[in-house]
Order: C-alpha cells, then sequence, then structure tokens
C-alpha cells in the first residue's frame, strides 16, 4: 500500500471521527432524557408520634431512577391546608433538599413542638414539592399530608400502684361495677402484674406492647387462671378452674374476637382488656371488657374508707 493511500484512509477515519463522536453524544443525552426520573413522595401515610421536642422525623422523597447529576428540589408548606403552624408546631430542617448523583432519595426532616400539644390531639401538615416540570408526572405524589399526633412518654411505673376496675364481669357475677386493686411490675419482664384481679389469691400478668406508641396494645400473658368455679358460681365445674384469655387470640365458637385488641394510655394511665372467660372441657361463659384506671394513693385511701 503505497503512502496516498494511507493518507486517504486516515483522512477518512478522522473524518468519520466526529460524527461517530456526535452520534454517541446525541445517543447518551437521549439516554440521560428517557431516563429522567420522576420525583415525588413516597406515597406511604406519614403519622409522628410526637413525645418530646427533641426527635426528628425523615420523611422519604424518592425517585424511581438516579441520575449521574444531584437534583435539587424544594419543600413547601400549604399553609391553607394544615392546621399545625410551622414554628410553632413543628420546625422543617431544610427547606431545599437534594438527591445525589446515583442516589434513589432524599429525606424531609420535621420535629414537632411537644409543648404546643395538649394530650392525645393532632395538627395536620400539607407539604408540597417545588420541581421543574421535567421531573413531574401525572401519577406522581408531589403532595403529601403529614399527621403530628401527641404521644405522651412511656413509663412502665405509672401502672404500679392502686386502680379502679370496672369489668363487665362485676356486674354480672359479683353484683358489683367496680373494685380497687394494686398493681405492681414484675421489671423483668416489663409486665403489669394484677394482684387478685377479680378473685384474692389470683394475680393476672399483662404485657404492654411499646413498638408503636400510636397504637399501644396489650394483652395478657397467655391463659391464666382467674379463680375458681367455686368461686365465682359456687359450684364446681370441670377441673374447677375458671381461666381467662385475650379475647383477640382466643378461637371462640360463637363469635369472631379477632378486633377486640386490648390497649392503654400512657397520657389517661388506664388500660381496657377484653377478656374471655371458660372452663376448660365444659366451655366458655362469654366475653368481658375490664377497664382498669390507676389512682393516686390519695384517693385509694379515701375509696377504701368511703368505697367506690
Amino acid at each position: 500500500m503505497n503512502l496516498y493511500r494511507i493518507i486517504i484512509r486516515l483522512t477518512s477515519s478522522l473524518l468519520a471521527l466526529p460524527i461517530m463522536l456526535t452520534m454517541v453524544g446525541c445517543e447518551k443525552e437521549q439516554q440521560t432524557h428517557d431516563a429522567e426520573s420522576h420525583i415525588m413522595f413516597s406515597g406511604e401515610d406519614h403519622v409522628l408520634a410526637i413525645v418530646d421536642s427533641e426527635e426528628w422525623f425523615e420523611i422519604p422523597i424518592v425517585t424511581s431512577i438516579p441520575t449521574e447529576y444531584d437534583r435539587t428540589l424544594g419543600v413547601e408548606v400549604i399553609i391553607a391546608e394544615s392546621s399545625a403552624l410551622e414554628g410553632f408546631d413543628f420546625e422543617i430542617e431544610n427547606h431545599t433538599l437534594t438527591i445525589k448523583g446515583g442516589s434513589k432519595s432524599a429525606v424531609l426532616r420535621i420535629r414537632g413542638n411537644a409543648e404546643a400539644f395538649d394530650h392525645n390531639s393532632r395538627k395536620e401538615i400539607t407539604l408540597r414539592l417545588i420541581l421543574g416540570e421535567e421531573y413531574v408526572a401525572d401519577n406522581t405524589t408531589i403532595e403529601t399530608t403529614i399527621v403530628l399526633q401527641h404521644s405522651c412518654p412511656f413509663d412502665i411505673n405509672n401502672f404500679e400502684g392502686y386502680a379502679v376496675l370496672t369489668s363487665t364481669w362485676c356486674m354480672q357475677y359479683m353484683n358489683s361495677d367496680s373494685r380497687l386493686v394494686h398493681t405492681h411490675i414484675d421489671e423483668g419482664e416489663g409486665v403489669v402484674v394484677i394482684e387478685d384481679m377479680l378473685y384474692d389469691g389470683y394475680d393476672i400478668r399483662v404485657k404492654l406492647n411499646t413498638e408503636d406508641m400510636l397504637n399501644p396494645t396489650a394483652a395478657l400473658c397467655g391463659t391464666q387462671v382467674l379463680g375458681s368455679t367455686g368461686d365465682a358460681f359456687g359450684t364446681i365445674y370441670g377441673d374447677g378452674k375458671l381461666l381467662i384469655a385475650e379475647a383477640s387470640e382466643y378461637n371462640s365458637s360463637s363469635a369472631d374476637l379477632t378486633g377486640y385488641v386490648s390497649f392503654y394510655s400512657t397520657c389517661e394511665n388506664f388500660m381496657m382488656l377484653y377478656t374471655v372467660m371458660y372452663v376448660d372441657g365444659v366451655g366458655e361463659i362469654g366475653m368481658f371488657g375490664n377497664i382498669l384506671e390507676w389512682v393516686s394513693n390519695d384517693e385509694a385511701e379515701r375509696i377504701m374508707r368511703e368505697g367506690l
């Protein structure tokens, strides 16, 4: 091959190179545009338990496809649709957020002011993302409502001491509406022990669930002996043991009781127990509601003097 042909071939290759680079560049630009993901709130419900004024909550803002570059967005409070007031009921750490290149999310941090809430009160914040149109699709969620729900700090020791027990069992089988009981805490187990709940000599153990303080549930620690059938009915049935079980966990032959979940309130210091009483081998007696309301020692002394 002579020098002239070599020069012609090299020149042809060099002339073709910008065209190829241009095509590749356009293709890459097209891929970036096609892959441009939309930005939105995650779509999940946000109910925040405001126990104190220190805890920061993180609200995720997501994108379906990461990009190689950073994307900046804003968050605004829609005042007309919010019952909570920024700067008084809550604060937002930063109204401007960045989804970093290669990432699929950012978080908005919100902190409630517990002192601005009454017990068990709730307030709402409606937020909107401030985005370029290219980041918004018809089916994406650029607005969301956040519920701030006041919740009192949990202290199991608040469930120790004297309590007034009001029970439908008492009404039906003990000729009274309520009775004064005493409780103590089994520290090792984190269990509330109701001493002589309905019959002397028979304590009942209750576990308080603290995993979700917006839905504080309670449950008996398995099936327990509540008393004897002799104490309750004046005669012996079956093995003589009157049993008590958590209603929502009991396989009743007469009704579906799964919706009767026991619960408690840290703010109002009470416990509601849904229970089933039965005699093994004989049958169930029924479902009964039991409310325990803790009282001060002074109030307990007054009740012991004057009665309920």
